[in-house]
């Protein structure tokens, strides 16, 4: 499976980033191989009526989205390593899904043997550079 991005942070202490800042790519591929979908995950607010203030894991509906549906059109605000061995990556994807699930925040957990990460060039400084 591979996930398709305009762009990706990669941050100073990344082995492929010798410019010594925080950076974003153009165009960024990610590739998962052998992988398994452990969970996909969606905090729905459509039925949530009469408040200002939404707390997701509160107020919203948690819904197991199959497959790997949650991932078309989201945008990853957060990804974390959850386990880490010789013999495979556990990651999860925090994030806004896509319009369809009305850009609600949702989480997949993909487990794989192996991640291969491809872009072409850096364009300049990531957003949080300079904070």
């Amino acid at each position: 499976m591979s996930l398709i991005f305009e762009h990706i942070n990669v941050l100073s202490n990344h082995p492929m980033n010798n410019t010594g800042l925080h950076m974003y790519t153009g165009r960024a591929i990610i590739k998962f191989i052998d992988y398994e979908l452990k969970e996909s995950l969606l905090y729905d607010t459509s039925k949530v009526e009469g408040k200002k203030r939404i707390i997701v894991e509160e107020d919203a509906q948690k819904v197991k989205i199959p497959k790997l549906e949650l991932l078309v059109g989201f945008e990853i605000l957060k990804s974390e390593e959850l386990h880490v061995s010789e013999e495979s990556f556990t990651q999860r994807f925090d994030g806004i899904a896509s319009r369809k699930y009305n850009s609600d925040f949702g989480y997949c957990v993909i487990k794989c043997k192996k991640i291969v990460i491809k872009w072409n060039e850096f364009i300049d400084k990531a957003w949080f550079e300079d904070r």
